[in-house]
């Protein structure tokens, strides 16, 4: 009976044994693919152009500006007289000169009104001229006595009378030929059509806008700048300024700054002078620039593209013995250098010299392997190279 007891005890723990290293083994053979897949995520690869070097340079600290163009030089020419249009001789676009016809508006009638005023002042020019023998003959006989003081004073007012009556004639007329001369509408400046608001046989009333000339050859950019910016802008600084369709970045100059600030929008306009000597700018086109209003220099710099912001806090991906690291930074002014936008470091763990990713990739595994990937072209080169060098 004991021996009975003692073997049933003897193959239970053999069955439990073997239970037990089955268990194991299963555990074992889950976790195999788990580990396997920890290890390859662990790595990360990254192409030579997403890494760079921490390093030093001069900055040169900016603001944009944003805004569109205007010109400098235009004018609104209206009619000076009512009438009917009968001739209109330009349209958009047309380059014109100054004192060019731009229309002309039916005349008939400030010819009669010209020639009614010449006929009047011919009359009162025949006036004083009775007049002024009236006074002449008067003044003789009060002399001799054959009439008195007041008839030499009554010719002597109707004298004063005539010429007065003459000179209101001359103005009239003068005022007659103006109007006849503002039936020709002429341009005010050299430059080109905007805009045309007439057609032959419209009738127009006085102060009624019929053209827009521009003159293009200069122009102004006008911007806004926030207050809180303002106090770096300065009169004659230049601008460099990009327009859709321009392929290089037109160059200016602040020429003016708005004293007050816009209502509502915190605000201050200022206004770039730019040359358009080719006329390849256009009223109204939108451009952005930047004003160089600084520089910092030999500063400890990243790439812009390489700061990760988490509301206040900053970051930048660093390779530190191979592994991919997040390091915390300070930022400091913003500004260009050689072509490209960079970011003051102004204090953190970053050294010269040392890789860090240069774009924002999103976020990524800390700790992870780095393994930087070689272009298509570059490891098809190698193998190319190596067994050139064997022939050798």
């Amino acid at each position: 009976m004991l021996k009975t007891r003692k073997r049933i005890v003897i193959a239970a723990l053999v069955v439990i044994v073997i239970l037990a290293i089955a268990i194991v083994q299963a555990i074992r053979k889950r976790s195999a693919p788990a580990a396997a897949t920890e290890t390859v995520s662990s790595i990360v690869e990254f192409a030579p152009d997403d890494l760079t070097t921490v390093g030093r340079r001069t900055l040169s600290e900016t603001l944009p500006l944003t805004g569109s163009l205007r010109a400098i030089t235009q004018a609104a020419v209206k009619s000076k007289v009512a009438g009917s249009a009968l001739d209109v001789a330009v349209r958009e676009g047309d380059t014109v000169k100054t004192g060019q016809i731009l229309a002309k508006i039916d005349a008939r009638d400030y010819v009669a009104r010209a020639e009614q005023s010449r006929g009047q002042m011919a009359a009162m020019g025949g006036q004083l001229d009775i007049a002024k023998q009236t006074l002449d003959n008067n003044r003789v006989l009060v002399e001799k006595g054959f009439i008195s003081k007041n008839a030499f004073d009554t010719a002597q007012s109707q004298y004063e009378i005539a010429r007065a009556n003459l000179d209101a004639a001359r103005a009239a007329l003068a005022s007659s030929n103006l109007s006849l001369d503002d039936t020709v509408v002429r341009s005010p400046l050299d430059g080109q059509i905007a805009t045309r608001s007439v057609e032959p046989g419209e009738k127009v009333a006085v102060d009624t806008k019929l053209f827009d000339v521009v003159d293009l050859r200069t122009l102004e950019l006008e911007a806004p700048v926030p207050v809180g910016e303002i106090g770096r802008v300065r009169i004659g600084q230049p601008v460099s300024i990009a327009f859709d369709g321009i392929d290089t970045p037109v160059q200016g100059a602040i020429t003016r700054i708005n004293p007050a600030a816009q209502p509502g929008s915190r605000s201050i306009m200022v206004y770039v002078q730019v040359a358009n000597p080719a006329g390849t700018l256009r009223v109204g086109m939108f451009g952005t620039g930047t004003i160089a209003v600084g520089s910092r220099q030999n500063v400890l710099v990243v790439p812009a593209t390489a700061v990760r912001t988490d509301g206040a806090r900053h970051s930048v991906y660093a390779l530190v013995g191979g592994k991919l690291v997040e390091q915390p930074v300070q930022t400091g002014a913003t500004g260009d250098a050689d072509g490209d936008s960079w970011t003051e470091i102004t204090s953190g763990q970053l050294n010269v010299g040392e890789r860090i990713v240069k774009n924002n990739l999103g976020s990524l595994r800390i700790g992870s392997t780095v393994h930087v990937v070689q272009p298509a072209s570059a490891a098809s080169s190698a193998p190319a190279a190596s067994s050139a060098a064997g022939q050798h």
